[in-house]
């Protein structure tokens, strides 16, 4: 029995030692970080935004509860994962305070040609008067008034309702969003010197009643948020809605109908109009107190393998805010999820940034760095973008391309039909290297439409300056921003998670893997080399 057991611990020992053996001049291959990008599945999406796109999220609104709540979640997922924290103290937050507008009262005082006071209201939590404020407005502004007609302006078919000499005037506007070109009306101010705009919106007096009573709602409360280190720059130019019956009067006209028939002309004949002064002046006096709203960006890093290349980084960014709580829709819903503003982004990159980290911990080569920056105060006005490029934690000079995703979980109504397509914005109209790495990807992973519908610096909509992407692009920093085009619940409490295409998402989410992971590969860098980008770079920064 001895013997025999011997004998079996021998052959045992001898088996181990020739299996090990074996092991040992057996080299498994290595794998490539793009075999990662089926891990990014409809499932695990649905998972993490059935959390940030959840009531208990409030919202998103910056500097709010539900905020600081969206933001441990993110913390805690990307901790999960392995991603190095780079934010203060080593944590995955970079701190910033904003400094919020609080209105106490607006009063708009309405002058004749001869100085004579013709009106004079306030708005204010106790009181509605004759002009609502919607944007800005956060000092003293004075000036005589230019009416601009539908404050059209468009080389293609040569109207522009804005021509003459608008230095220091109110621009008056019959406003239509369909028709009426704000970008134009913001280069109006920022460009010709307007002092800012007064809207004339419908001829209907209770939409006015109407509006101004909700707006009451936001007098003491914080508004028109700025980073606190910029606080000293001029106070926002205003955008004012005018009541109809004084819109009336300004014209010189009798009733609401003839002031309807002056704005029917006008749109039926846009290219006959000319704009011309009104014969009154407005004064804007704004009440306001200002107060510091703290908030955070999320920064996750997972560094390059390449001992040069890895002092290179690929930012990866979406907005993680939204607008909060607001006014009820007819549900009686008054809480605005944002599940595709921009919880699809968000989740879309927490989900590639998932891919890549299995990637490199299953060996995988990714050359570049890649930091993921969720960024808050989007909705704001890009603040949190702002702030990082303003203090980045990696240089910009270091920072080879920023793929921004704002929106990427919908259809719109051109692709009701198929969720096999992105906008795309940027790329070839920065550089045409960058470009070449986005088709590279996109037929390595998912051949979707690349549409090029909004990617245009002339494009009216400006949708190349309206996300974070910009305050890179701002800086020469080359991007891509991937968008899925607007819809009718933007900005509403119907932009739930039930309305997410989540096969849309997800195939968007591979492309952005992909596109990051050749970015990261690639021996050179994408290269800045359209002219008249870098001219509006060059215009941004004077």
């Amino acid at each position: 029995m001895q013997r025999n057991l011997r004998s079996l611990i021998l052959l045992a020992a001898s088996l181990i030692l020739a299996c090990s053996s074996s092991k040992q001049s057996v080299e498994l291959p290595v794998p490539d970080v793009t075999d990662f990008q089926n891990t990014i599945t409809e499932e695990g999406l649905l998972l993490d935004l059935s959390v940030i796109a959840s009531d208990e999220m409030e919202g998103r609104d910056t500097g709010s509860e539900g905020l600081k709540k969206a933001a441990d979640y993110l913390a805690q997922r990307y901790q999960e994962l392995g991603l190095e924290p780079v934010g203060d103290n080593g944590t995955y937050f970079q701190h910033f305070n904003l400094t919020g507008k609080v209105f106490e009262s607006i009063t708009y005082s309405v002058h004749n040609a001869d100085g004579e006071l013709v009106d004079e209201s306030t708005h204010s939590a106790n009181e509605i008067g004759n002009f609502n404020t919607l944007l800005g407005g956060d000092g003293a502004f004075s000036g005589d008034l230019f009416f601009a007609g539908y404050g059209i302006s468009d080389e293609s078919i040569g109207i522009n309702h804005f021509e003459g000499n608008v230095d220091g005037k109110w621009l008056v506007i019959f406003y239509d969003r369909t028709i009426s070109n704000f970008m134009a009306m913001q280069d109006a101010i920022d460009q010709g010197g307007a002092v800012g705009a007064i809207l004339i919106i419908g001829t209907d007096e209770q939409s006015f009643d109407d509006q101004a009573t909700r707006l009451q709602g936001e007098f003491g409360e914080s508004a028109g948020l700025s980073l606190e280190y910029l606080s000293d720059a001029e106070a926002a130019a205003p955008f004012n809605r005018i009541r109809p019956t004084l819109a009336t009067q300004l014209f010189g006209l009798a009733t609401l109908e003839e002031l309807a028939e002056l704005e029917a002309e006008i749109k039926d004949s846009p290219d006959a109009f000319e704009g011309y002064e009104l014969q009154f002046s407005l004064s804007h006096s704004a009440e306001v107190e200002n107060e510091v709203v703290e908030t955070k960006n999320i920064v996750a890093f997972l560094e390059g393998t390449d001992p040069v290349l890895k002092n290179e980084v690929v930012v990866l960014s979406s907005h993680y805010d939204h607008v909060g709580i607001s006014t009820p829709d007819s549900t009686g819903d008054a809480i605005y999820n944002g599940a595709d503003d921009d919880g699809s982004g968000t989740v879309g990159l927490l989900h590639a940034a998932q891919a890549l980290a299995s990637a490199k911990q299953s060996g995988a080569e990714i050359k570049r760095s890649v930091l993921i920056l969720h960024v808050s105060g989007e909705e704001k006005g890009l603040l949190g973008s702002r702030y990082y490029s303003d203090h980045p934690i990696f240089s910009i000079e270091n920072t080879v391309a920023n793929l921004n995703s704002d929106m990427i979980g919908r259809r719109d109504n051109q692709f009701a039909d198929n969720p096999n397509y992105i906008y795309v914005i940027g790329g070839k109209i920065i550089s045409s290297g960058l470009q070449a790495t986005l088709e590279q990807a996109n037929a390595m992973s998912v051949n979707l439409e690349l549409s090029d519908r909004y990617n245009d610096l002339n494009d009216p909509n400006q949708f190349y300056r309206r996300s974070d992407h910009w305050n890179f692009g701002r800086l020469g920093v080359p991007f891509i921003f991937f968008f899925n085009g607007t819809h009718a619940d933007y900005h509403r409490p119907s932009d739930e998670i039930e309305k997410i295409d989540f096969e849309a998402l997800q195939k968007r989410t591979k492309l952005i893997f992909m596109t990051t992971a050749l970015l990261a590969n690639d021996d050179d860098r994408p290269v800045v080399d359209n002219q008249q980008f870098i001219e509006k770079t060059r215009e941004s920064e004077e």
